[in-house]
């Protein structure tokens, strides 16, 4: 029996582009998925149907936004709903790009999570920038499917290491930072390991789209960026030991030991602490299902202006949800704080609260927690509980950003590497700031991102004030690698003093740096 073909499906209701469409995928992709090109939203939900009903894969669907009808968004967003692995890409006329009602539909549909790109319907024959993107979102699908039936081979195989794991850098955690260091230590020389106790990309490797990250015009999803990353220091030399949590670390003088649950102690020349933050969730199934949809963990400016003349909400009573909501209100209609406790006068510095309180477009609301929310393919509406009154209410939000506390991945380190009051590594100039060297080790200051140990270097979002964006944890890695250049190289002047033999056990460590 022929093996069925996955469905790229086209729908596009002008004839000069549908027939473009047609000649493009056709000599591209004919030979692995089956070309369906429609020409009304009508047509592309009946063929939809015979594919779901025939158990065909369905591995992207395009369709122009400005039909007759459904229009592009809308019929993606139904997509999303039937499909939701399927890959969907709003196509653009090269007469529509520059018009603000383009640019509003776009930014809809960003921020309603029905489209994983958009695009510019092909003008010429090969079109490779059409090309660029329709391939990017089929090996997106690709390794998705791929994912589900069979795991990830790279993933799992674990590095063979020597009698005694010895490595010139080990990095905890393979979030972008951890993984930024990776690619530049192993492309610059140093032997390196990086250890993960859960997923490859961390906490932003869950994160749906990503779309102001430099080199992406239209976003990309965690997932793939963490996956080129890995891919790329992989290519380099690392190593990956995945699913091994570290216990502990014993610093040394010539070297620290890194100690696993389920190994022998691995030596380390540096150790680069990148294990990141969990953000703390609200645990509420519906909206889980709409995280990245409509539902954000944490802020990034960058989402405000998708929520343009929209009602979103602010989990929090914190400065940062203070700060976010004032941002968003710039271009919300309507920006709801929703807080658990009784004032904001506890957690909140006076001058947000007055700023909040001027602010004609930002309501508190104090006593009230969520307890559910709606939405088939973004987010509709929470379901609120009036501590006071005692109430459920549902309330017309299209964004929700909880914004109730992130705790970093430290409780397992001792008191060597200092952490602030919220369990986050002090590193660098913040040490001395914090008056907090009074047992460091060497006549200079701290290196940057250099922890309380030399030797030892923080970055990313377990870094105490760090910025925590993706971009900057990605900067952060890769600058570190510099200072850990810096620190190997005077490291041996140091060491010329007294040196010992390279030790396997904590009893053979000696003195410290």
């Amino acid at each position: 029996m022929p093996e069925i073909r996955p469905l790229l499906l086209a729908v596009d209701d002008d004839p000069d582009d549908r027939e473009r469409l047609a000649q493009e995928l056709g000599r591209r992709y004919d030979a692995d998925y089956q070309i369906v090109v429609e020409p009304d939203a009508d047509a592309a939900v009946a063929t939809l149907a015979a594919a779901r009903g025939a158990d065909q894969p369905i591995a992207l669907v395009l369709a122009a936004q400005w039909m007759a009808g459904l229009n592009g968004s809308q019929l993606l967003s139904q997509v999303k709903t039937s499909s939701p692995r399927t890959k969907r890409g709003l196509l653009i006329a090269t007469d529509d790009w520059g018009r603000k009602q383009t640019a509003t539909a776009i930014q809809d549909a960003v921020a309603s999570g029905c489209i994983d790109h958009f695009l510019a319907t092909p003008r010429s024959t090969p079109d490779e920038g059409f090309h660029r993107t329709v391939t990017a979102m089929l090996q997106e699908w690709r390794t998705l499917e791929l994912h589900e039936a069979q795991g990830s081979p790279l993933l799992s195989e674990r590095p063979a290491f020597d009698d005694h794991g010895q490595f010139d850098l080990v990095v905890i955690g393979a979030g972008p930072a951890g993984l930024a260091a990776a690619v530049n230590g192993a492309s610059e020389g140093l032997d390196t390991l990086v250890i993960e106790r859960d997923q490859i990309g961390g906490q932003a490797g869950s994160s749906s789209m990503i779309r102001n990250y430099l080199g992406f015009e239209r976003g990309v999803s965690g997932a793939e960026l963490a996956d080129r990353a890995y891919q790329q220091a992989w290519a380099f030399g690392t190593c990956f030991l995945v699913g091994s949590e570290v216990t502990a670390i014993t610093c040394g003088y010539d070297h620290h030991l890194v100690h696993t649950g389920d190994g022998q102690p691995i030596s380390a020349r540096v150790v680069i602490l990148a294990m990141g933050v969990a953000y703390r969730r609200l645990g509420i199934p519906a909206l889980e299902r709409l995280s990245g949809s409509g539902v954000f963990y944490g802020a990034s400016p960058a989402e405000a202006k998708q929520f343009e003349g929209r009602r979103v909400a602010v989990v929090g009573a914190g400065n940062s949800a203070g700060q976010a909501a004032l941002h968003f209100a710039k271009w919300a209609s309507q920006v709801t704080m929703l807080v658990r406790g009784t004032s904001l006068e506890a957690s909140m510095s006076k001058y947000l609260i007055d700023a909040i309180g001027a602010a004609h477009n930002v309501e508190v609301r104090l006593r009230t927690t969520v307890v559910d929310g709606a939405g088939d393919v973004a987010l509709e509406s929470v379901r609120v509980h009036d501590a006071a009154a005692g109430t459920d209410e549902n309330l017309a939000i299209e964004g929700l950003f909880v914004m109730i506390g992130a705790a970093p991945h430290t409780g397992w380190l001792d008191d060597q590497i200092k952490r602030d009051a919220h369990g986050f590594v002090v590193a660098g100039a913040e040490l001395i700031h914090d008056r907090l060297l009074d047992d460091w080790l060497l006549p200079r200051g701290p290196k940057p991102f250099e922890t309380s140990f030399p030797g030892v270097f923080a970055v990313g979002d377990v870094r105490s004030r760090s910025t925590k964006r993706v971009a900057s944890s990605v900067g952060e890695g890769a600058v570190a690698i510099r200072v850990v250049h810096e620190f190997l190289e005077t490291r041996e002047k140091y060491a010329a003093l007294r040196r010992a033999p390279v030790a396997s056990t904590p009893d053979e460590l000696g003195d410290p740096l």
